[in-house]
């Protein structure tokens, strides 16, 4: 497996008390798959997919990426956080390339590749652009040009489109999976949207409330490439349903009602 998390637990001390937020999470992902974490909000995704990052230290429990243990962030991994947190007096192809900046490689080296990037998500023509000029999704878009520019071979998202409209969710999903088929690297993606789950992953594994666990692995039987349109057949819908029942099912034995 090239990710590895072995009964990996996280708790937070909080004063006098400590809150459990993941406990014996055990999980793999091979190298070139796209697996999601999926569960509601608060479920412990999040933190789990930090630990991963070398930016959360798990309280119990090892994770190793491709063989080495994740003890500290590495510049074979790349992020993409919720919010595209560009910096507003930079151009567009400055912010991709600030990981180059901040990881003292030489900046004409990557230019190229920057632009490529851009070029392919539909920036092109923005480059030179400020953030503020982008859309939302566009600076999406941008982000995961910058999470793609230093050639990660593990890529690591945290709900990164959840402040979208629907729409442009939509839109991102389909950009964000054609960049993942052309560049087939291993990547895990945080999200709380069944559908969205079920559309990008190869894997889906399913959480439960906290202190979480994941209390399924579901293989996702579609072949790729995969168009939108998927979402509309009996087949997909089923899935979808079978996924909620997961989670409703979990927080049931919990005595807690998921909506």
């Amino acid at each position: 497996m090239y990710v590895r998390c072995a009964r990996v637990g996280k708790v937070y001390a909080t004063g006098r008390s400590a809150v459990q937020a993941i406990k014996s999470v055990d999980l793999g992902v091979r190298e070139g798959e796209f697996v999601s974490l999926l569960g509601p909000s608060g479920c412990g995704k999040s933190t789990l997919l930090m630990i991963v990052a070398g930016l959360e230290t798990a309280t119990s429990g090892a994770v190793t990426v491709a063989g080495r243990p994740m003890d500290e962030p590495r510049t074979d991994i790349g992020i993409m956080f919720q919010d595209p947190t560009l910096l507003p007096w930079r151009s567009i192809l400055e912010n991709v390339l600030f990981p180059i900046r901040m990881m003292r490689r030489p900046i004409p080296t990557y230019r190229s590749r920057a632009l490529e990037l851009l070029a392919e998500v539909g920036l092109g023509d923005f480059a030179e652009h400020r953030p503020r000029h982008l859309s939302g999704g566009m600076r999406q878009r941008a982000a995961i040009c910058r999470a793609l520019v230093h050639e990660p071979r593990l890529l690591l998202m945290d709900e990164p489109f959840s402040a979208l409209d629907a729409i442009t969710r939509d839109e991102m999903n389909i950009a964000l999976l054609r960049m993942w088929e052309r560049h087939k690297i291993t990547a895990l993606f945080v999200t709380h949207s069944i559908r969205e789950a079920v559309f990008l992953s190869d894997r889906v594994l399913v959480m439960n409330g906290r202190p979480s666990t994941i209390i399924a692995d579901v293989r996702i039987p579609f072949a790729r490439p995969r168009e939108f349109a998927i979402g509309d057949t009996p087949e997909f819908n089923a899935l979808c349903g079978a996924l909620r029942d997961k989670i409703g099912e979990a927080y049931r034995a919990a005595g807690t009602e998921v909506h």
